[in-house]
């Protein structure tokens, strides 16, 4: 008789892989038919399919699927948003990221759909079509991808900034690359004198600009229009925050932080915020994030782990100190370079 198979493992993992993506579809309807803007308490089924103009048994059938998958719970019939969807999924809430999410969806899962295809075949030829360097393309992912950083990472970054032994003597600071500049306002919220510069190219900067006004910091915070990799970058600053920015210098690093040293004012601080891949490159999964890009285009920018210190002495700077930060997006790096 044939020996039956048998196993030491379990392809439970495997399971869960292939079934996620069904969790990530359940999320992008919610997302999409702003169902959990209906859902401040408890409410029918009926109710959320009356309010959206949508059909009432399917509507069901998804609130049920939310509630399985963790965003909204069911009592006695009706539903209500659980506290992480309440905080960060309804489209009125200051920590919405639903739009992030939505460029996450665009920029990493739909770039993989020819998947196959790339590994077998290579690189896409150039193209003379949609110009995914256009500004207004940046202007509309910088405008998304702001709830990064108001979705916690920008506390998180300012909590750590404000423990630097030279915070409190810290007076202008620019945001390089800053797109969204949200940064540089809890930067600038966290210290009671420091002003700040958001540089980046026009129609980024003038998002920057809409964040400036929404939280009335017009007095503290300005914009500087420019491409930090050709143009001047000002002078006399204190401190200089590069954040998921350096990939665009990765083949120019060391004229680009030539630049930044030259910026600085005696004993000012750089400190860089960016992907820091370990274990042959493989390691931390972000750099799943941009895969599909890379297998279309043939580009790899993303920085092995100590690269950027490596960078920062050789240009100058006088120490560096750098630690792996976990952010809701994933682990990075963050280097801090006196000058």
């Amino acid at each position: 008789m044939k020996t039956l198979p048998s196993v030491s493992t379990s392809y439970k993992g495997l399971c869960q892989m292939a079934m996620a993506p069904i969790r990530q579809k359940v999320l992008m309807a919610g997302i999409e038919l702003e169902v959990f803007d209906r859902l401040d308490g408890f409410h029918s089924a009926a109710d959320v399919a009356n309010a959206m103009g949508a059909h009432p048994g399917n509507t069901e059938k998804l609130l049920n699927a939310l509630a399985t998958i963790g965003l909204v719970e069911k009592q006695n019939g009706s539903y209500r948003n659980l506290p992480e969807a309440a905080e960060f999924l309804t489209t009125e809430s200051p920590t919405y990221v639903g739009g992030l999410l939505r460029l996450m969806q665009g920029m990493c899962l739909d770039s993989l759909k020819d998947l196959p295809e790339r590994v077998k075949h290579g690189p896409l030829p150039p193209t003379t079509g949609e110009d995914f360097s256009s500004e207004s393309m940046w202007a509309e992912a910088t405008r998304a991808s702001a709830a990064w950083a108001t979705g916690g990472v920008g506390d998180q970054m300012a909590a750590m900034v404000s423990n630097l032994p030279e915070f409190p003597n810290f007076r202008k600071m620019l945001d390089l690359g800053g797109g969204h500049g949200m940064f540089a306002l809890y930067f600038v919220a966290a210290h009671p004198e420091m002003t700040g510069v958001v540089l980046d190219r026009p129609a980024v900067t003038a998002v920057a600009q809409q964040s400036i006004r929404q939280y009335e910091m017009e007095d503290r915070v300005s914009v500087m229009a420019a491409d930090y990799l050709q143009n001047d970058i000002g002078e006399g600053y204190d401190f200089v925050w590069a954040c998921a920015t350096l990939n665009f210098a990765f083949h120019d690093l060391d004229s680009l932080f030539e630049k930044i040293c030259g910026a600085l004012n005696p004993g000012g601080v750089f400190v860089a915020f960016q992907d820091g891949m370990t274990h042959e490159k493989t390691r931390p999964d972000v750099m799943l994030g941009h895969l599909g890009d890379a297998m279309r285009d043939g580009m790899d920018f993303y920085f092995a782990q100590g690269q950027i210190a490596d960078a920062m002495l050789r240009c100058g700077f006088r120490s560096v100190r750098s630690q792996t930060v976990e952010t809701p997006m994933g682990i990075m790096d963050l280097d801090v370079a006196r000058k």
